[in-house]
């Protein structure tokens, strides 16, 4: 989709709309997903617009690097510590890791936010 149409609506700034490669809802709490080509950067604007949501509280991001899950070799996920902080862990692992991790998530996000023993 082509937003040009609404760029006159933020001038002078250089904001533009971005979209979502993934997202899942439990129970209020969010899981975001963001894939990128391996060594593509983040967008600083699309930087920015992820933290925030993390900041919420009730979002966690999966940055993915690759555009299919036989091509993830790496991910971070982004999630707010306990004192407000957006934490970022890099992680070395494939499909069946990010999975694992998206499990851990579901069950936290069940668990209504709270600690889960795995």
């Amino acid at each position: 989709f082509e937003w040009d149409f609404l760029l006159p609506a933020w001038a002078p700034t250089i904001i533009e709309p971005m979209d979502l490669d993934g997202v899942v809802e439990r129970r209020g709490y969010f899981l975001v997903f963001e894939t990128k080509e391996d060594g593509a950067p983040i967008k600083d604007g699309q930087r920015i617009t992820l933290e925030a949501f993390v900041k919420t509280g009730k979002v966690t991001v999966f940055v993915l690097w690759g555009k299919t899950a036989e091509t993830i070799r790496r991910f971070d996920v982004w999630w707010l510590d306990k004192n407000g902080t957006v934490r970022k862990e890099s992680h070395i692992g494939d499909a069946d890791d990010v999975t694992k991790l998206a499990t851990r998530w579901f069950q936290w996000a069940s668990n209504g936010g709270r600690k889960v023993d795995i």
